[in-house]
């Protein structure tokens, strides 16, 4: 308990100094606002494009339904079309 009243001790000491320092606790609390607003808008986390090739076996109305809804995405580039799940291994 003893060390939990000196960690408070030093905090609040640390406090004080900051606020008779205004240029130190301008850094502290302005520089990160300023990374995480310029960062905010300069990463994009967006996944787009990736290039992937299928092997449609059911080859019914549902699969290329499916298919094709993937194909519409900007998220996945479907770039080959294969017959079986072995030629998908070896393109991997």
């Amino acid at each position: 308990m003893n060390s939990l009243i000196r960690i408070f001790a030093v905090l609040r000491k640390e406090f004080l100094q900051l606020s008779r320092d205004r240029l130190t606790f301008g850094m502290i609390v302005g520089i990160p606002l300023l990374q995480l607003l310029m960062f905010g808008y300069a990463i994009n986390t967006d996944v787009r494009n990736l290039t992937a090739a299928y092997a449609d076996e059911a080859n019914t109305h549902l699969s290329r339904q499916f298919i094709s809804d993937i194909a519409a995405s900007q998220v996945i580039n479907l770039s080959q079309r294969v017959d079986t799940v072995q030629d998908l291994n070896r393109l991997m």
